[in-house]
C-alpha cells in the first residue's frame, strides 16, 4: 500500500480539495527531515497530518459487522471534519519548504540520482507553488497524509 502526501489549504472554513500526490516527498521524509535539521528549519514531517490515515487505519480493523457507513462532512467530503484535522502555520510551511527546496537544488545527498531529484524538486514546487497560489486570506495548511 503506498503513502503519499496530499498539500491541503485552509481558508476561513474553505478547504482545498487538491489531491496531487507528493509520493517521494512522503517516501523520503526521514532523509528530508534530516536535511531540515542541518538547515535548523522546522522538519518536514511537522506539518503532517495523519487524520486520514488514522480513520483509514481504524476501518481496516473493524469486521465486516462493525463497519460503519459513516456520514460525509459536508465541509471536507470526507468522514473527519475540518476541525478534526492539524492544520500549520502556511508562511511557516511555505518558508521551509523554499529553503528544502534550494537545498536540494544545491546537490543536497549525492547519492540521490538525478532523475528522483528532478521529481523531488517537481513536488516541492508544486507545493511551493499551491502555497503561494493561495487565495487572500488563507494562512493554514497540511500535508495530509493519505494511504
Amino acid at each position: 500500500m503506498g503513502m503519499t502526501y496530499w498539500l491541503q489549504t485552509l481558508q476561513g472554513r474553505l478547504m482545498s480539495r487538491d489531491d496531487d500526490d507528493h509520493s517521494l516527498m512522503h517516501g523520503l521524509a526521514d532523509e528530508l527531515d534530516a536535511a531540515c535539521d542541518e538547515l535548523k528549519i522546522p522538519k518536514l514531517s511537522s506539518f503532517a497530518d495523519f487524520t486520514d490515515l488514522e480513520l483509514n487505519m481504524a476501518d481496516e480493523d473493524m469486521d465486516d459487522e462493525g463497519e460503519d457507513e459513516g456520514t460525509v462532512d459536508p465541509e471536507t467530503g470526507c468522514g473527519y471534519g475540518i476541525d478534526e484535522m492539524q492544520w500549520f502555520d502556511l508562511p511557516s510551511g511555505l518558508s521551509c519548504l523554499a529553503k528544502l527546496r534550494s537545498h536540494v537544488a544545491a546537490g543536497w545527498n549525492p547519492k540521490l540520482e538525478a532523475e528522483t531529484r528532478g521529481e523531488l524538486l517537481e513536488e516541492l514546487d508544486d507545493c511551493i507553488a499551491k502555497l503561494r497560489a493561495a487565495p487572500a486570506g488563507t494562512d493554514k495548511f497540511h500535508l495530509a497524509v493519505i494511504m
